[in-house]
């Protein structure tokens, strides 16, 4: 029996897995959670009003439209070189805002910043983790998955600290130093494809459901049910994303939670989040990413329609945390049904085209939200409608299967 190494070695895998998980901290705690930070600066300087400020989010729209070809290529010529080529586009994204002076430069560098979501903050993660993780996969892609949260809890206030001692340029300029040392660790440290030694005790050549490593292409996956109520499936659960979530401070608050309350509570939300990634990533695996996904949409659909009620204090710090757990897990366990379903050699390829049908439940959430609001005068009918969804979700992962 051979005697362990001292010290013990960190699985290359992990160092691979760390920069998908550092890229996606900060794409999202600078380009979603710290989106806020800049628009008074922005005001005040040129004089833009809010709506043309926040219109400049319409372009993560062209990230989704985008994810087919990216995920080609990702398929052809690896992860790394999108993740690379995307930090890089968000680096100069980032690093040219103090240069602005007309408002079409803030719509080019957010279309070059937003449209590089998708090839630097969501799909190389799946990739890699498929790739580098086979007996863990469920752990490692929900550990990666917490760095969205991670992000969202850190780089705000970090900008903040750095508007106070300097300027919003000073903060762009400190996120593109960011990005760029990122481009550089994400060169250093991402590898496509590992050896079998390196796999060690992770190398069992199929994912969790039984699928070869080796994978299906995109063609044979749209010939099979499995494609279509994996997809459906995955758009139905998005709406959360645009339906819910934004809206949940303004619930609580219309029924009679203070602001500050109410802002603690989505703070519970985020942390438990976390750790649904985590938990369910880990149940994924002790049966299958499929099973784990549909408890995962009878979980969210069941606290949000406890949500409806959160005026109450017990219901609201119980719904609102289990909701964000079970949220927090989606992001995660979608982008695992598809390489333990179809493997991941092609998983570019269907994954590109998983996000783009994105592209329904982010243009039509806001859409029932405000619908909801305006006719009713509450988001009860928003809130149960997204809930029946989610559990349309669960119904659907009946047929996410590859064995007839």
């Amino acid at each position: 029996m051979a005697a362990p190494k001292w010290p013990p070695q960190i699985y290359r895998g992990w160092w691979v897995a760390s920069a998908a998980f550092l890229v996606s901290g900060l794409y999202t705690g600078a380009g979603m959670y710290g989106f806020g930070v800049f628009i008074s600066p922005l005001e005040e300087t040129f004089g833009w009003n809010r709506s043309q400020i926040s219109a400049s989010l319409s372009f993560m729209a062209f990230g989704s439209m985008a994810a087919p070809l990216l995920g080609r290529v990702m398929d052809r010529r690896g992860a790394r070189m999108i993740l690379v080529a995307a930090l890089t586009a968000l680096s100069v994204s980032f690093a040219l805002r103090p240069l602005m002076t007309e408002l079409w430069h803030w719509y080019a560098l957010s279309f070059l910043q937003h449209t590089g979501y998708t090839g630097a903050a969501l799909m190389p993660a799946g990739k890699l983790v498929g790739t580098w993780f086979h007996r863990t996969r469920g752990r490692a892609l929900g550990l990666t998955a917490v760095g969205h949260n991670l992000g969202g809890l850190f780089i705000p206030p970090m900008l903040v600290i750095v508007l106070q001692l300097a300027s919003w340029q000073g903060s762009y300029i400190f996120l593109g130093a960011i990005s760029a040392g990122l481009v550089v660790y994400s060169l250093v440290m991402v590898r496509d494809f590992p050896s079998d030694e390196e796999l060690g005790e992770e190398l069992d050549g199929t994912g969790a459901d039984g699928a070869p490593t080796s994978g299906w292409t995109l063609r044979e996956a749209l010939r099979g049910r499995a494609f279509y109520a994996i997809t459906l499936a995955v758009v139905l659960g998005s709406f959360t994303y645009t339906g819910v979530i934004p809206h949940i401070i303004t619930h609580l608050t219309d029924n009679g939670v203070g602001l500050g309350v109410a802002s603690l509570a989505l703070g519970g939300f985020a942390m438990m989040g976390m750790a649904g990634k985590f938990a369910m990533g880990y149940f994924a695996e002790r049966t299958s990413s499929r099973y784990a996904l549909m408890l995962n949409f009878v979980g969210q659909g069941s606290f949000l329609i406890a949500i409806i009620w959160a005026g109450n204090p017990l219901v609201m710090w119980t719904a609102i945390p289990l909701f964000g757990f079970f949220n927090g897990a989606f992001g995660a366990l979608f982008q695992l049904v598809v390489p333990d379903v179809f493997g991941v050699r092609h998983f570019g390829s269907i994954m590109g085209v998983v996000n783009m049908m994105t592209l329904i439940s982010f243009g039509a959430g806001p859409i029932i939200a405000g619908a909801s609001s305006d006719l009713s005068g509450s988001y009860t009918l928003a809130f149960a409608a997204v809930a029946m969804m989610c559990y349309g979700g669960a119904l659907l992962m009946t047929q996410a299967r590859t064995d007839g």
